[in-house]
């Protein structure tokens, strides 16, 4: 299961659905959260992979809406209830479930502005109490991390 790349799977499979849907945000989300009813199947809610693939799947569903050229901020709230779905169905820590959502979420800011990261931190905090301030520190976490690990941010020889 290490192998499979349930978000680079996730991305293709929204880009592909969303060219003809109705609703594009809610499909991505019916797709995010079947793509994990399966990949956690038999999984122990423990488990740090668990989190790992949440997080991918939702990264993976909102490039999927990204490339579609649809709504961030509604894509986000949508594949969040579908989160929360999943927490409930596979006995998973809600809580832990959606902090791995926003983590798939941030990890976006490498490709998207940062007015687009604020409508989808805004569109998820009038939905779900404590995303807006959570998805920030997400964000500015995975910024420092990446501008420490960086290679033009290392000092020369």
């Amino acid at each position: 299961m290490s192998d499979f790349k349930v978000g680079q799977l996730t991305k293709e499979l929204v880009a592909i659905r969303l060219r003809n849907m109705g609703d594009p945000c809610s499909a991505a989300a019916e797709l995010v959260k079947k793509t994990l009813l399966v990949a956690l199947k038999g999984m122990q809610a423990k488990d740090p992979q668990v989190t790992t693939i949440i997080r991918d799947a939702c990264e993976g569903g909102l490039t999927g809406l990204l490339v579609a050229e649809q709504s961030l901020p509604k894509g986000a709230v949508k594949l969040m209830e579908a989160i929360s779905e999943v927490a409930m169905e596979m006995g998973l820590d809600p809580m832990e479930a959606m902090q791995a959502a926003l983590e798939g979420f941030a990890d976006l800011y490498k490709v998207v502005t940062q007015e687009q990261l604020d409508d989808i931190r805004r569109e998820l905090g009038t939905h779900f109490m404590g995303t807006n301030e959570a998805f920030s520190a997400i964000v500015y976490a995975l910024k420092e991390r990446d501008m420490r690990t960086s290679p033009m941010s290392s000092p020369k020889a």
